[in-house]
């Protein structure tokens, strides 16, 4: 199995597992909510032509390697989830450190 680190543009999956002809990958679109990652399974394939073709479809010779691959998804899905979550609380940490001090009000 290889893995192929994607460029992250808008068109393009942010990562990609390959075994063979299977290929699992890992888009990413983020929405007011967060992000959001979805996953597209493929089959590489020659036809009577000789020409490469994708499909859908996975035949039960196939179907352990794309098991194992949406496994891979998945754990790397998560991963990215909690890098942005450090993220995301570095940055509010930083903030607070950079917000300037209140002197806190005395009573008179």
């Amino acid at each position: 199995m290889s893995e192929q680190q994607q460029d992250n543009s808008e068109n393009r999956p942010i990562k990609s597992h390959r075994d063979g002809g299977v290929e699992v990958a890992i888009w990413r679109r983020e929405t007011d909510k967060g992000p959001v990652f979805n996953t597209e399974r493929t089959r590489s394939y020659q036809d009577k032509e000789g020409n490469w073709q994708k499909t859908h479809s996975i035949p039960e010779r196939d179907l352990l390697k794309a098991a194992k691959l949406d496994a891979r998804a998945y754990e790397r899905i998560h991963q990215m989830r909690r890098q942005d979550r450090d993220h995301y609380i570095q940055q509010q940490e930083q903030a607070v450190q950079q917000a300037p001090q209140q002197e806190p009000e005395r009573d008179r």
